[in-house]
Formats: structure tokens, C-alpha cells, sequence
């Protein structure tokens, strides 16, 4: 029963993640669409380049969802999922201090920022409890 419930929680957090993560490509999109129309060149590249993460993490999540869904006992897609939300939570860290290569530092901190940064740590405690409920799961059938 626990593993159902974190297998839909985590599937759950996933999609999510992956819809807000949609939003925010949109947005970027529609600033890139309003920066050409002006001519202004280079922030243009900037966010095509946003866009094009922001896109590309809304199918890594969607995909890590279909993972879980199917992800029968093992703790690959759970590691996978906490990985790279832990890495998206420090790409926008670095984002917001020292700044990344192309976007350098940005100064913004939207609600759609926060929430997924939410929606993250929650896919990386999830991800950790069920790690550990497999492993002691799989502990348990040694003594047993």
C-alpha cells in the first residue's frame, strides 16, 4: 500500500512540476515573441535558450513520470527523480546568485518559481522515502 501511495504521490508531484515548468515556457515564449517583434537581438538568444530548458525539463518530468508508473520495485527511476530535481533546484539557485552561463544572473522570483521549487523537494523526499522502503523491503525478504 505505501508503494502505491508514493508511486501516485511521486507521479503526481512529476506532472506537476512538468505543468508549471509548461507555464513558464510559455511565458519566456511569449517574451522572446514580443523581444523580436521590437528587434531587440540580444535577449532574444537568451530566451530562446530559456524557452528551450524550460520545454526540455517539461518532457524529463513527464517521462520521469512514466518511469515511476512503470518503475516495478526498483529504485532507478526514484534515484533518477531526485537527481535531477536536485539539480534543477541548483541551476535556479545559481540562477538567482552567481548567475549561469547564456541567462547570467536573474533577479525575478515569481509564484511559479516557488511552487516548483516546492513540487522538488517534495519529488526528492518522496523519491528518498521510497528508496528506503524498497531497500528495507528487499532487507526483509533476505532474513526472511
Amino acid at each position: 500500500m505505501l508503494e502505491v501511495t508514493l508511486n501516485l504521490s511521486l507521479i503526481g508531484i512529476l506532472v506537476m512540476v512538468g505543468i508549471v515548468y509548461f507555464l513558464v515556457a510559455k511565458s519566456e515564449y511569449e517574451d522572446f515573441k514580443e523581444l523580436s517583434d521590437m528587434g531587440i537581438k540580444g535577449e532574444t538568444a537568451e530566451k530562446q535558450f530559456e524557452v528551450t530548458f524550460f520545454v526540455s525539463s517539461v518532457l524529463v518530468n513527464f517521462i520521469l513520470a512514466v518511469l515511476v508508473l512503470r518503475s516495478h520495485r526498483t529504485k532507478m527511476p526514484y534515484l533518477i527523480s531526485g537527481g535531477i530535481s536536485a539539480a534543477l533546484i541548483a541551476i535556479y539557485i545559481a540562477s538567482r546568485t552567481i548567475g549561469v552561463p547564456i541567462v547570467g544572473v536573474e533577479y525575478y522570483v515569481g509564484r511559479l518559481d516557488v511552487i516548483s521549487k516546492i513540487l522538488q523537494v517534495g519529488a526528492i523526499v518522496i523519491s528518498g522515502i521510497a528508496i528506503n522502503n524498497i531497500r528495507s523491503s528487499r532487507a526483509l525478504k533476505k532474513i526472511v
